[in-house]
């Protein structure tokens, strides 16, 4: 009983800073991390998908942020086809192992265990650059201006975030 109160005490401790929600902060662009599909809201609308997401950054033509969205989809569509095989490989090596107990068995479920870890990695790579060319997006496009007009009878103050 001991061992179990010192276990939840730990488990506890370890998840008291944690939060249930990601922070959206108005005016910037913010970037949804899930694992299927990645999502970016800005200015009050949610892109989705590659399409949009080429869409949104092409408006800049900043070379820097389309190179880190390539970069993203590269390794995106990379990862998820490593994935893909390294499971396939998996399935199949367990059915040799489990017919003849042979080497290609073990074999084919090692270098399928590899491949999943290695897409697996890809993909966490691509939401990495898809989250560095949203950060770069901030820094560079959404700062906040301001303007003074005045008429022949008003003044008027213009804030944009």
């Amino acid at each position: 009983m001991k061992q179990i109160c010192i276990l939840l005490l730990v488990v506890l401790a370890l998840t008291k800073n944690g939060s249930a929600q990601q922070r959206i902060e108005p005016g910037l662009m913010n970037y949804i991390v899930g694992a299927k599909p990645n999502n970016i809201i800005y200015r009050d609308t949610l892109y989705k998908g590659s399409t949009q997401f080429m869409r949104l950054f092409a408006r800049t033509r900043d070379e820097e942020l389309m190179k880190l969205y390539r970069r993203h989809q590269s390794n995106k569509i990379t990862g998820q086809a490593l994935g893909l095989v390294g499971t396939v490989a998996i399935i199949v090596g367990v059915g040799q192992i489990s017919r003849d107990n042979s080497g290609v068995g073990w074999g084919l479920v090692g270098g399928g265990f590899a491949a999943t870890l290695g897409g697996g990695y890809l993909t966490l790579m691509g939401q990495k650059n898809l989250a560095m060319a949203v950060t770069l997006f901030n820094q560079r496009y959404s700062r906040a201006s301001i303007g003074i007009g005045v008429s022949d009878n008003a003044a008027g103050l213009v804030v944009k975030f």
